[in-house]
């Protein structure tokens, strides 16, 4: 019986400190501020939001966790968030924190060195309503991503175009042609007319690609949660069964001793 109640505890106890040593290496908090859209003004929702945010290591990318929170008395969730990040929130959820109304979120972001863009549309009845657009600036104390290949790509491509199309000028100045031929400036223009509208079916297809992962992904994370909550829960019955077969071999003990 003893080694059943050890073999209960002992397996507890573990499963929950990799559980949370797992989290305290992916995960961190990370200060950060509120913005007017374009500006380094702190914007009037700065007081809404609840410091710090809680910033996940997911791959090669960051799923950032924030808090919208409001006083009881400007009505019950009055800030919504519309888009952050050019996609839409994740695993929003509306809890309370004592007296006030939290509005928790969550967004991808392949890096947070520069402004982060959200839209929020603030409504407290027969007060204010309006919508919002707002910036945030993380603090740099991030958890580590995994650097890869494909992601340095990326970043290449866009300074290479850059770089071709600003090439033509530059060799017509040094030239000193002052005409060109009606045709090729024709062709020229057809070129980057073409280029201009492929550049954007290719960024909708990657936002598209984007929220269809992001949603994949919220519906992964709420499995492997009801999954631990599970897990949780099996192991907390395990450990009451062999705590009362524990209480109950004491007891049987202590009977079989008075007897004789």
């Amino acid at each position: 019986m003893n080694k059943f109640v050890k073999f209960g505890l002992s397996s507890f106890l573990l499963f929950f400190i990799c559980l949370f040593s797992a989290e305290t290496v992916l995960a961190k908090d990370v200060n950060y501020k509120t913005y007017k859209y374009g500006t380094s003004q702190i914007s009037m929702a700065d007081g809404y939001y609840a410091r710090p945010a809680k910033v996940v290591a997911d791959g090669n990318r960051y799923l950032v966790t924030m808090t919208i929170r409001t006083k009881h008395n400007l009505s019950p969730w009055p800030v919504k968030v519309n888009t952050i990040n050019g996609q839409s929130p994740l695993k929003i959820t509306k809890t309370r924190h004592g007296t006030d109304y939290d509005y928790n979120y969550s967004f991808y972001a392949d890096n947070l060195d520069h402004k982060i863009s959200s839209s929020i549309s603030i409504d407290v009845p027969k007060v204010y309503k309006a919508d919002h657009q707002i910036s945030f600036m993380f603090d740099q104390n991030l958890p580590a991503l995994k650097k890869t290949d494909k992601t340095a790509t990326k970043d290449k491509i866009p300074t290479a175009k850059l770089a071709s199309t600003s090439h033509p000028k530059r060799d017509e100045s040094k030239s000193g042609q002052k005409t060109q031929d009606p045709d090729a400036l024709i062709s020229q223009a057809k070129k980057q007319s073409e280029d201009v509208k492929k550049e954007e079916v290719e960024l909708a297809a990657q936002r598209l690609k984007q929220n269809q992962k992001n949603r994949l992904d919220n519906e992964y994370n709420e499995r492997m949660f009801y999954y631990v909550m599970l897990g949780g829960i099996i192991c907390l019955i395990i450990l009451i069964v062999a705590c009362v077969f524990f209480v109950l071999s004491i007891k049987n003990n202590k009977r079989s001793k008075n007897k004789k």
